[in-house]
């Protein structure tokens, strides 16, 4: 396989073993996830296809179209085939070269790679063998029909016939004239048993209507017998009833005399209780005086106790005021003190900071020169790597040219005979007999001997093109010079070098005034260094004088530090006395409001005695004790005399029964109109029936009862047909489909056997597997242990799901058939010791199937000893 622009792969080719064990390693994004899709997506999507499959794959850094190349074997066919993916330059390139040579491109090559890949490959066993890198993990089903095929044909089985899938159609096909694929019955034998049902319905419903005529008639009859009972009966209950309701006129009358009675008995014993409120006021009054009394008594003896701890309280408070005013002076000492102290230590601290800051300020200064100085070459210097590298490669034509030149040129050497001056080229030579002169010709040379000879010698027209080509790359390194400013190469190295200090100059007077600027600019640093040099010369003439200043930092931060603990010891000796004061004055606080709450409380109490007595005069004036007990003790007997005569006339309408007497009133009056109901009804359910039978009398029932008979015997038996081939349809095919099972567990055990014996390598001699009928692993056995495949680890099932995929391809590789197994970065869930004994078992199926490894994570297939490594580039 080779990628070209696909995806972010630039160009990338890929060489798989045909039979054996393929490990494509690389890191992520280089293409080796696009390895499947690539196969895909050129086996499935036309060059011209505007597909989002095919727009995902472009390349998004450059304008390119994606391109993918692949050489396949299937089954006797092997054959390169080329696609390029754009609405208007795609291309599409077949090439077979077995069994026979065909060449062909476009539609016409897509079309017969997918006969080619129809006849040969089994589409659903391609997809089974394949892991997807990021899908959802789960174990495969091999049940499908052609994977099943396959199957059976390496197991040791035949082929089915055309006719015996021919037959199992057919019979599928009368089974769905019958039965829904759930097992339901199909819609037209519903409609045909519902039809039957109908006309039973028919049937019964004038079976009915016959026999209701002769109901009614016979009803009839019964209503007339019973209609004298009826009126005897309501006359009788008429007469029960006036009886009663004689006795409850007399009960009403005694019910009038009750509710007067009770009367009478609720105004007595409203009386009684006024008197009873009034006499309870008065000895409320009485309790009220001598209450304010007691009360009064105690309060004057707890205000003398309050005036005793009053004075104790505040003398106290006027300590505690005193004690606390002495440790503020001392206080305001001692931060004096303190402040005078962290002067002194801020002083040194300031002589080294001006110090530091001085020195950034002159490195800043010094790095600022350094930088205008290389800004200054940089600008003037117009000659760089690149152009060095180019007057270099020019000086190097420049020679190999010259070089030429020298070696075609014709030499022409001149001998005097006898001194003689003569004109070479235009420039007169003094020619002596014993100095020859050397000339090289390449273009044309002259001699001439004034007044005597002239001897011109002209190159060929091969020396004069080299004077040509020496010419221009004189040219070019003479156009490159001036270009960069300089007369040679070495001029322009030295140019070049002097650029390279000037930029690694100016990068570090950049670096230092980073360094030592920070977030400040030189303004400002040196702002802060005559800030701070100010301050430092007039500190020595603002401190008070009363003590030396200290020698050094270290000695300014002792005795600082000495001062702020001082300080701080008396900021916690205030804070104690501000808290005695503060508890002496809440106390002497306290005390006097309790006084002056003790005096407004003895007012009150005072002025509520003297309101209580005058309240007990004025009720005693306008009313004595005596009479008040007088007065109560005559409504009580009022009132016992009113409770007397109630409970006589009570006694005697509780002797009639009132509740009973009107519960059978009541019933008389429900069972005589019951009674006019019932014969109301009866009467009118006469005229009814005998309107009815007048209405439809038997005129033509007893013929269309025959004719719903006939109709029903025929429908059913065409529904006794009908469920008669049903169930000879599903009895054929539940027997053929029985047959068939048979026949698909015969590769069922060559399977399990296969997947046990490649599981062993992995798991160890206890390890067995359950298949179920999609041919897919249900439960897995070690160690004794059986366990469903969901209750097994996230690994196992992933280890569980590679071996099945091998298995498989082992099963169906050596005729030639099957499809490779495709795992992209599988087995990431395995631990150390499972990935050894993994790489074994992929080992051994690679000798017999075809496998591909991509993987990211190289270690994780070392492993697999015979395999083939391909290492993508990064």
């Amino acid at each position: 396989m080779k990628l070209t622009n696909y995806r972010g792969v630039a160009d990338c080719a890929v060489e798989f073993s045909v039979q054996g064990v393929t490990v494509v390693e690389g890191d992520n994004e280089v293409g080796k996830t696009c390895i499947p899709e690539a196969v895909n997506l050129i086996l499935s999507v036309l060059h011209d296809s505007g597909k989002q499959a095919v727009r995902a794959v472009r390349p998004v850094h450059r304008d390119a179209d994606p391109e993918v190349e692949v050489e396949i074997t299937s089954g006797e066919y092997r054959f390169t085939y080329f696609k390029r993916w754009h609405p208007r330059r795609g291309e599409t390139r077949l090439e077979v070269v077995a069994p026979l040579r065909e060449q062909l491109t476009g539609r016409e090559a897509h079309d017969r790679v997918e006969a080619i890949l129809n006849e040969t490959l089994d589409q659903d066993l391609w997809k089974a063998l394949t892991i997807e890198q990021g899908a959802e993990l789960n174990l495969p089903g091999f049940g499908g029909s052609s994977l099943g095929q396959a199957l059976d044909q390496a197991a040791g089985g035949s082929e089915a016939s055309d006719q015996e899938d021919d037959l199992w159609e057919r019979i599928c096909e009368e089974l769905d004239k019958y039965w829904t694929s759930t097992g339901r019955v199909v819609q037209e034998r519903k409609s045909l048993s519902d039809e039957v049902g109908e006309a039973q319905r028919t049937i019964t419903d004038l079976e009915e209507k016959l026999s209701a005529i002769e109901d009614d008639a016979e009803a009839v009859a019964r209503l007339t017998d019973g209609e004298e009972q009826l009126v005897i009966r309501r006359d009788n209950l008429s007469r029960d009833e006036g009886e009663l309701s004689k006795q409850w006129a007399t009960v009403e009358e005694l019910r009038t005399q009750v509710d007067r009675r009770k009367a009478a008995h609720q105004t007595a014993d409203i009386e009684r209780d006024r008197a009873d409120e009034a006499r309870q006021r008065r000895t409320v009054l009485v309790e009220a005086v001598e209450e304010q009394s007691r009360k009064l008594y105690g309060l004057e003896e707890a205000a003398e106790r309050i005036a005793t701890s009053l004075a104790a309280d505040e003398k106290r408070s006027g300590e505690a005021r005193a004690a606390l005013s002495a440790a503020r002076y001392s206080l305001q000492a001692a931060e004096e003190e303190m402040h005078h102290a962290e002067g002194d230590r801020d002083h040194h601290q300031k002589l080294i900071d001006r110090e530091l800051l001085s020195e950034r300020l002159e490195r800043v200064m010094v790095a600022q020169e350094d930088l205008k100085a290389a800004e200054a070459v940089l600008t003037s210097s117009q000659v760089d790597g690149e152009l060095v590298d180019l007057i270099d490669q020019a000086n190097a034509n420049v020679t190999r040219a010259e070089a030429a030149l020298s070696a075609s040129a014709a030499s022409v050497e001149t001998s005097a005979l006898a001194p003689v001056s003569v004109v070479i080229d235009g420039e007169e030579v003094e020619l002596r007999p014993d100095t020859p002169q050397q000339s090289e010709v390449t273009d044309s040379w002259e001699i001439i001997i004034p007044n005597k000879v002239r001897l011109m010698v002209v190159a060929g027209a091969g020396s004069r093109n080299l004077v040509d080509e020496y010419e221009a790359a004189q040219q070019e390194h003479d156009r490159l010079c001036a270009r960069g400013g300089v007369s040679s190469l070495a001029d322009a190295r030295r140019k070049a070098e002097e650029r390279q200090e000037a930029e690694r100059q100016r990068n570090n007077a950049l670096k230092t005034i980073k360094q030592d600027l920070r977030d400040l600019t030189p303004e400002v640093l040196a702002q802060k260094v005559d800030g701070l040099t100010h301050g430092i010369a007039s500190y020595p003439v603002d401190r008070p004088q009363s003590r030396p200043l200290p020698d050094s930092l270290e000695d300014a931060r002792r005795i600082a530090l000495e001062a702020k603990s001082a300080f701080g010891e008396q900021q916690a000796e205030v804070r104690r006395y501000e808290e005695n004061e503060t508890v002496a004055d809440e106390a002497c606080q306290q005390a006097q409001t309790n006084a002056a709450v003790s005096i407004s409380q003895i007012k009150d109490t005072r002025e509520a005695l003297q309101a209580a007595d005058n309240r007990l005069a004025k009720a005693r004036k306008e009313c004595s004790d005596a009479e008040l007990d007088d007065t109560l003790a005559t409504e009580h007997g009022r009132a016992k005399a009113a409770a007397t005569a109630l409970s006589n006339v009570e006694d005697e309408l509780a002797i009639q029964d009132p509740d009973s007497l009107e519960a059978k009133l009541n019933n008389a009056r429900d069972v005589r109109i019951r009674a006019e109901t019932e014969l109301r009804n009866n009467q009118d359910r006469q005229r009814e029936l005998r309107g009815k039978l007048e209405a439809h009398g038997e005129a033509g029932l007893h013929s269309e009862l025959n004719d719903a008979i006939s109709k029903h015997e025929h429908l059913l038996r065409e529904h006794d047909r009908t469920e008669a081939r049903a169930e000879a349809a599903r009895l054929l095919f539940e027997t053929f489909e029985k047959r068939r099972k048979e026949a698909h567990q015969r590769y069922v055990a060559p399977f399990k056997e296969e997947i046990e014996k490649l599981g062993r390598i992995v798991f160890g001699p206890t390890f067995e597997v359950d298949l179920d009928t999609d041919l897919r692993v249900s439960r897995r056995t070690l160690e004794g242990i059986t366990l469903d495949v969901a209750q097994l680890s996230t690994g196992a099932q992933e280890q569980l799901g590679v071996i099945c995929r091998l298995a498989c391809a082992v099963i169906v590789s050596p005729d030639g058939g099957g499809a490779p197994v495709v795992i992209d970065d599988a087995l990431g869930w395995s631990d150390p010791s499972r990935l050894q004994t993994m790489g074994a078992a992929i080992a051994a199926a690679g000798h017999e199937c075809q496998v591909i490894v991509l993987t990211c994570t190289p270690g994780r297939y070392a492993h697999v000893g015979s395999a083939q490594v391909v290492r993508l580039p990064g």
